[in-house]
């Protein structure tokens, strides 16, 4: 059976060189001068093996390798193709991580690295921007970087080792083994990095080459065409003129005819549909001149590919979603597809009525998230491709615990209508293009609001609190009793009921004052008047007395799981001692 060309994915943190070193493989056909060179379809750029034989001049030979060429996504158009899926798995075969040398490990690199090593996806690290290193020249137009790089300076060398070695000692603490790729012994044991620079090319001979030795060596099985119905991720949907709606797909298996009955991954579930044009816009690249885009009419497409699909009500496909063609005839082909699709659609096993709400731009994207949820033990409530929306908000209201009504919007706007009523709904969304950040945010936030609720609720429970009843600063002595006191230890805040040493209550705390302004609480060391109704100076107690907030055996139980400042537990204890002499088992 031949071998379809491995799908592979270009990753990396913003401004690292993903872009231009997948122009500058698309540009190499021009040094090639292979007939029909590069063609740039639709979300993938195809590089034919004749043609990487010719860029990889004396480190490869086409005719030892049965892949037919790479097959490249075009991630700056679809920058969520790092977490696209197909049926079992991730959509790319194998992927290449693009570092800048001078940066290192960053955000959006550890974010993928999560993701690879989730979809145990095999990879290989292109040290970026080498070209910036002091003392570096470019090297001669396809020539190896293996032998290029004894020629270069000591300096340069050691330069350039250096930055290595720190890369790799990045990658270790992620728990991945690296090695500069000309001394991998094991390449199933370690990463391999290729020095490269997007601006001259060099390393690119050595890049392509290590990509097709690694596809034809340990991705055989998976790249082998069977004669089966076609299988397709979307990558998105838009609008071609002549033509009306359609879908970029990816097809990763099997073949796809113009005709074939499909059933489609949509925004409300999986839908039947028929193909009804197949079509190939590309960009030639060839020779000189200016690049051409024409558009191929084609009545099939083949494992791997990148195609526009136009097919009835197809403007419904879900971004990220499954398109595959009906094997056999009758409703339950159909059906069966249909159920297919169905167990792909939804990325949470399992859900809890107090949990947060996901959304994200593609099934991948919720996938991988939903994946980062469970790492974190994040309780997950539901999880939606989509905007989010007021119905997202509305349903999340309802939430009972607050420290869960929370949305993480991966890739994804807020509507206007649901920006409206988060505020009164009391969700807080967490919109980012960095997984693990938006994670970080949301438990930072989450941990924030605990302590804050914590404070709302010790601050709703009577406190412990010791004061004393200063001598000669008796200003009413009943109806109510209106006196000076001074704070010893806690806070004193009304209303709450007071008591004597012996553990009986003399009155409740109606007010603080001082200066003639009401408090709402006084803090130890502090000297006010108080309102104590119930009491009378002389009677329920005397001047120079020593009182204690008194309170329910409930409330000192909750008091016990709550935290006390150091004074405030020292009254506390205080109280409960004085109590037990009476109930031993009292608050317990």
């Amino acid at each position: 059976m031949p071998l379809r060309q491995p799908i592979v994915s270009m990753m990396g943190h913003v401004d690292h060189g993903k872009t231009s070193l997948l122009d500058k493989i698309a540009g190499s056909a021009k040094a090639s001068k292979e007939a029909g060179g590069i063609t740039q379809h639709i979300g993938a750029v195809e590089v034919p093996l004749k043609v990487i034989e010719k860029v990889c001049a004396g480190l490869l030979r086409a005719e030892q390798f049965s892949i037919p060429g790479l097959l490249f996504i075009d991630t700056p158009g679809h920058r969520s193709f790092v977490t696209m899926r197909r049926r079992g798995g991730a959509l790319a075969d194998i992927a290449i991580v693009v570092i800048d040398v001078r940066e290192g490990v960053m955000p959006q690199t550890r974010e993928v690295l999560q993701i690879l090593r989730h979809e145990k996806t095999p990879f290989i690290i292109a040290a970026n921007k080498v070209d910036t290193i002091q003392g570096w020249r470019p090297p001669p137009p396809r020539t190896p970087l293996s032998t290029f790089l004894a020629t270069l300076p000591t300096d340069t060398q050691k330069a350039l080792d250096d930055r290595i070695y720190s890369l790799s000692e990045s990658l270790d603490a992620l728990g991945f083994s690296a090695e500069r790729y000309d001394r991998v012994s094991d390449y199933t044991r370690n990463v391999a990095m290729v020095p490269v620079s997007a601006k001259t090319g060099a390393g690119l001979p050595d890049l392509l080459a290590v990509m097709v030795g690694l596809s034809q060596r340990y991705l055989e099985q998976e790249l082998r065409q069977e004669e089966r119905a076609g299988e397709a991720t979307v990558l998105e949907r838009t609008e071609e003129r002549g033509i009306g709606p359609v879908a970029n797909v990816i097809v990763y298996q099997g073949r796809m005819r113009v005709g074939d009955p499909i059933v489609v991954t949509g925004v409300d579930g999986p839908f039947v549909s028929k193909i009804r044009v197949l079509t190939r816009p590309t960009v030639v690249r060839a020779g000189r001149g200016t690049p051409s885009r024409r558009m191929e009419s084609l009545t099939e497409a083949t494992a791997a590919a990148g195609v526009q699909l136009s097919a009835p009500d197809i403007e419904k496909a879900l971004p990220g979603g499954l398109i595959k063609v009906i094997s056999g005839a009758g409703e339950e082909a159909a059906t069966k597809a249909r159920e297919e699709l169905e167990s792909e659609t939804y990325p949470v096993a399992s859900v809890e009525e107090n949990g947060v709400w996901l959304k994200a731009d593609t099934l991948g994207g919720l996938e991988a998230l939903a994946f980062e949820c469970k790492e974190a033990q994040i309780p997950i409530k539901g999880a939606e491709v989509g905007s989010v929306s007021k119905r997202d908000a509305l349903v999340m209201k309802a939430v009972k615990d607050p420290l869960c009504r929370a949305i993480l919007a991966f890739s994804v706007p807020v509507l206007p209508e649901a920006a409206s009523v988060l505020p009164s709904a009391d969700v807080k969304v967490f919109p980012g293009e960095v997984m693990y950040r938006l994670l970080e945010e949301y438990q930072e936030w989450r941990e924030k609001r605990r302590t804050e609720m914590e404070e709302e609720r010790r601050k709703a429970l009577v406190h412990p609190a010791k004061l004393q009843v200063i001598p000669g600063f008796v200003f009413h002595r009943s109806h109510p009793a209106i006196v000076g006191v001074k704070v010893l230890a806690g806070t004193l805040r009304p209303p709450s009921r007071l008591m004597i040493r012996d553990g009986t209550e003399v009155g409740l705390l109606r007010g603080l004052q001082d200066k003639g302004e009401s408090l709402k609480e006084a803090e130890e060391g502090t000297e006010v008047a108080a309102s104590i109704e119930g009491a009378t100076v002389g009677r329920s107690f005397n001047e120079g007395d020593t009182l204690y907030v008194s309170m329910s055996e409930e409330t000192a139980r909750s008091l016990a799981k709550v935290p006390l400042r150091p004074s405030e537990r020292e009254v506390f204890d205080e109280i409960l001692t004085i109590r037990r002499a009476k109930e031993p088992f009292w608050g317990k």
